[in-house]
């Protein structure tokens, strides 16, 4: 229901050229995901967040916050109170901008106000962490601090009081892709294994370019390499990045790249509907159509994780070996496809019965953690 971008790596000449990545990635995002834009820029002297719910409403870097500060003090307007834009941070001063760089495009499945729009910020002991989520999640640990009614929050809140995505396995169930900063300002991407993500690596520049939509890929290395009239040649075709594995991005140049332990897909606060329309509306395969009369052996429902688009992307190796997963045969004289829908149409009637059970009690998922 959400998409995203980050780029690590970035270099631009200018603040205008800046804006215009951040027009472009508004434009991107906007045309599917019409309930809200955010980025933040990671730069030389600090981090720029502006947060839109309109994303047509941004037009660059800083573009409405000028408008805004020319207007007369004494003259109320929507934007001038918040409702459809917000800012933070240091704005980038003029001149060459080295850093890293994210973005969300949102469809609102809550509350569609300032507050819930990605990127989410929050400051501890001096550390601070930016991050923009696409999926749906629901907790299941201690109660931790609330500012929104958005569920990416707790997220936000296993990097900030917990250990990041190591915290996921006991207290986050659903799906998620997740685009960052650290506090120390590196870039970090990880994804499970339903929630897309795809890179491309642009070589002369040495810049990483990861999206939720492939084709964002493309269209973002062709506007950087435009600034520096380079041509089409200069970046790679995109691929998936893996599963549970967090690449975090450094100034350097290093990649670190490790595994974490999966997490719980299922939640009877998530509908298998609503996930599976969620992850359509993403843009992963094999969820446009959800329980549509397809032929079970046509419905794939892991596919796009297994696609691969042709190309000479820089593989991402990870750096920590991960657990070797015990497979389990099929009986004799019984396919896999019969298992796995056998496994599925007992998982969708256990869902449907949690989701009647609660709609019965009116249970609010998110009471005991607010």
């Amino acid at each position: 229901m959400c998409k995203l971008i980050a780029i690590s790596g970035l270099t631009l000449k200018s603040t205008k050229q800046a804006s215009a990545l951040v027009s472009k990635s508004a434009e991107l995002l906007g045309l599917s995901q019409k309930d809200g834009f955010g980025y933040s820029l990671k730069h030389q002297t600090g981090v720029y967040t502006e947060r839109f719910i309109n994303p047509s409403s941004c037009k660059g870097m800083g573009t409405m916050k000028r408008s805004i500060d020319s207007l007369p003090a004494n003259l109320l307007t929507l934007e001038k109170q918040g409702v459809d834009f917000d800012s933070k941070g240091v704005y980038p001063s003029k001149g060459v901008l080295k850093g890293n760089f994210i973005a969300h495009g949102r469809t609102a499945t809550c509350d569609k106000v300032i507050s819930n729009t990605h990127p989410f910020s929050g400051n501890i002991d001096d550390k601070e962490w930016h991050i923009a989520h696409n999926g749906i999640v629901a907790w299941k640990g201690d109660k931790l601090p609330l500012r929104t009614t958005c569920d990416s929050e707790h997220l936000l809140n296993c990097f900030m009081y917990l250990k990041g995505e190591h915290s996921f396995k006991e207290h986050i169930s659903g799906y998620a892709a997740i685009v960052g900063l650290n506090p120390s300002g590196d870039l970090f991407v990880l994804r499970d294994n339903k929630a897309p993500l795809y890179i491309s690596y642009m070589k002369q520049l040495e810049t990483f370019i990861i999206c939720t939509d492939s084709s964002h890929c493309i269209q973002l290395a062709v506007l950087i390499a435009s600034f520096y009239n380079l041509k089409n040649e200069t970046y790679t075709e995109p691929v998936m990045l893996e599963k549970f594995v967090k690449h975090t991005f450094k100034a350097s140049g290093e990649i670190d790249s490790n595994y974490f332990e999966e997490f719980s897909s299922t939640s009877p606060y998530i509908s298998t509907a609503s996930m599976y329309t969620s992850l359509g509306s993403a843009g992963a395969k094999g969820y446009t159509e959800k329980y549509q009369s397809r032929a079970w052996d046509d419905y794939d429902y892991d596919y796009y994780s297994r696609e691969r688009i042709g190309g000479s992307a820089t593989p991402i190796t990870p750096s920590t070996p991960s657990t070797p997963t015990q497979t389990t045969l099929p009986l004799v004289g019984t396919s896999q496809s019969d298992l796995d829908k056998k496994a599925f149409d007992t998982h969708k009637a256990e869902m449907m019965a949690n989701y009647k059970k609660n709609a019965r009690k009116k249970y609010n998922p998110y009471k005991d953690t607010r």
